[in-house]
């Protein structure tokens, strides 16, 4: 088992979701709290110059301001990779430039537009409608299109939630998916 220490700052929302998103995988971290252990605060002051929460550190990584979607990357698989998959329930495909410059500033390219969401997924639970674009997961841009979004989703776990940044005619709204298990795959016409 891999060693992980989490600096977080107790009542932070981003550092319970990374604690929980860890224990979630069978993951019992350490948690070093910077309000109540100075030397925490000086090791993050050490390594990136600041403190900055939640950070994680797995073996000799660190990441400065984790997320699920970085954090999932230095994770050693195991059976925790074995549970059920998850899904979002509806049609993606990738924003290009062309169809970016028809919609205007609001979507850029390499966002996610959404088509056909199939009834009761948790794509309907959530409110996602056809003719949606999903331009950011959790605090990050989408740049990556559908492959960056279906690559998040597959990072999720029954029972996990995540953010959307969507685009609905000229308004951002946000989104929560509340994953469940057994859903059919995410479908990806057009790419």
């Amino acid at each position: 088992m891999v060693d992980v220490t989490v600096y977080v700052q107790q009542g932070d929302p981003a550092c319970d979701q990374i604690v929980d998103y860890l224990k979630g995988r069978g993951i019992e971290p350490r948690i070093r709290d910077v309000l109540s252990d100075p030397s925490a605060s000086a090791i993050l002051f050490g390594r990136v110059g600041r403190v900055i929460v939640p950070s994680v550190e797995i073996g000799s990584a660190f990441l400065a301001g984790a997320d699920p979607i970085q954090l999932a990357r230095f994770l050693p698989s195991g059976p925790q990779e074995e549970t059920g998959g998850v899904s979002l329930g509806a049609a993606i495909r990738t924003v290009s430039a062309e169809r970016s410059r028809e919609l205007g500033t609001l979507v850029p390219a390499g966002a996610v537009e959404v088509g056909r969401v199939t009834p009761g997924s948790a794509a309907e639970d959530a409110g996602l409608c056809p003719g949606d674009f999903i331009v950011g997961i959790g605090s990050y841009l989408l740049g990556g299109g559908a492959q960056q979004l279906r690559a998040a989703i597959a990072l999720r776990r029954p029972g996990e939630v995540m953010e959307l940044d969507v685009v609905r005619g000229t308004e951002h709204i946000h989104v929560l998916i509340h994953f469940r298990e057994q859903e059919s795959p995410a479908s990806a016409p057009g790419n």
